[in-house]
């Protein structure tokens, strides 16, 4: 099985995740700082995510001593088994839309409180508690019991949405070999590889596709803990991956020297002369060039919306402000608000400025992702190789 960390958001074939347990490689060879091992000696077991549901820990039978293993695990895992396919078939039936849909129209995340969410505050309910009691209606009667297993759900139909989002996208780039089937995901995906290589495996495994340099596991497949890729093989993957964006690099800048076009290369410098609107439409073509769909909002009523972009099935709102100063609090307020009243999945405000303290802060509470001068400059790097590409 495959599983996502839910502190680095990595995918992982382990129980516990070796990332965050400083097994992976260091940041000093290209990692981000999702990376870093913990700072603790005494690292604590990460919760995550599995794809499939019936993975998760809590489903199965936990030792309670040589004794009482040997008189009551036969009967307690029978117990659990029973709930577990209870609690299966009837999640399936209703994953879609029920799952799915309250995902996208809700404010759930994977960062919220438990205590908080199953708990009437002063006659205010929560729409986890409200989707909790359309579920025990609808026969989730085992939720009454135990409502973790809710967020549980929830957590796997999430992750379930991503991968199948990813499965989409890297569909395209499956070649007769895994080196070029890889090459090809690379040069869309950037640097997303040493996030997904995992996704990516789990992907080959899924749909039977066989290239003589890959091993899988298949005992993975009915066994909790036993893992469908070793760790140690996904280093050596990565390891290619690795070599493989270099030469890309290598051969982009290539092309740059060779094909460089000054009347059509976007500086940021070109950026800051540009309006607001000017910015915005600049920002559709940006965005376009890396493979999302994007919608102009109608300027005039926009609630704080310039533009929407939807890749892997996900729909974003971003706000955008062409500053010579510091980006304050109103963007990342009048973000929220169109996140919110357009029902959207993320909110994201772009500057060609940078933002200020109180601004980040706000952002990071509120999920908002903040993309500064700096950030936007690697798309501007990313639309320049492809109208070079263009112009090739």
């Amino acid at each position: 099985m495959i599983y996502q960390c839910q502190s680095c958001n990595r995918t992982t074939f382990e129980i516990n995740c070796p990332w965050c347990s400083g097994v992976g490689p260091a940041t000093h060879s290209g990692w981000d700082s999702r990376s870093l091992p913990a700072q603790s000696s005494d690292i604590q077991q990460l919760t995550l995510t599995p794809l499939n549901p019936s993975f998760y820990p809590e489903f199965h039978y936990q030792s309670k001593g040589m004794l009482k293993d040997l008189f009551g695990k036969k009967k307690e895992q029978t117990q659990l088994n029973q709930l577990l396919e209870s609690v299966l078939e009837k999640y399936s039936r209703f994953k879609d839309p029920y799952f799915t849909n309250f995902i996208y129209t809700s404010r759930f995340s994977r960062g919220n409180d438990l205590d908080k969410n199953y708990t009437e505050d002063n006659g205010v309910y929560s729409e986890l508690t409200l989707f909790r009691e359309v579920l025990v209606r609808q026969g989730f009667n085992e939720l009454e019991q135990l409502p973790l297993l809710l967020d549980k759900l929830l957590l796997t139909t999430s992750f379930n949405a991503l991968y199948f989002g990813f499965a989409k996208e890297v569909s395209r780039h499956i070649k007769s070999t895994f080196t070029e089937s890889v090459k090809s995901w690379i040069d869309e995906a950037g640097t997303s590889f040493r996030a997904d290589i995992s996704l990516f495996l789990f992907y080959l495994w899924s749909n039977k596709i066989q290239f003589p340099s890959i091993e899988f596991n298949e005992a993975a497949e009915t066994t909790p803990g036993v893992p469908l890729v070793s760790f140690d093989n996904v280093k050596k993957y990565l390891s290619v991956c690795e070599n493989i964006y270099f030469d890309i690099l290598v051969d982009r800048l290539t092309a740059r020297l060779e094909n460089f076009n000054p009347n059509k290369f976007v500086t940021m410098y070109l950026v800051d002369a540009m309006d607001g609107f000017q910015f915005e439409n600049f920002l559709v073509e940006v965005f376009q060039t890396m493979g999302y769909d994007v919608k102009e909002t109608k300027r005039s009523q926009d609630q704080g919306a310039d533009l929407f972009v939807t890749r892997f099935g996900k729909k974003m709102v971003i706000q955008a402000k062409n500053y010579s100063g510091a980006v304050g609090n109103s963007a990342v307020q009048q973000v929220i608000s169109a996140k919110t009243f357009y029902g959207c999945d993320e909110a994201i405000v772009v500057t060609n400025s940078y933002f200020t303290r109180s601004a980040k802060e706000l952002a990071e509470s509120a999920l908002v992702r903040l993309i500064d001068r700096d950030e936007l400059q690697k798309y501007l790097d990313d639309y320049n190789q492809k109208i070079i590409e263009d112009f090739q």
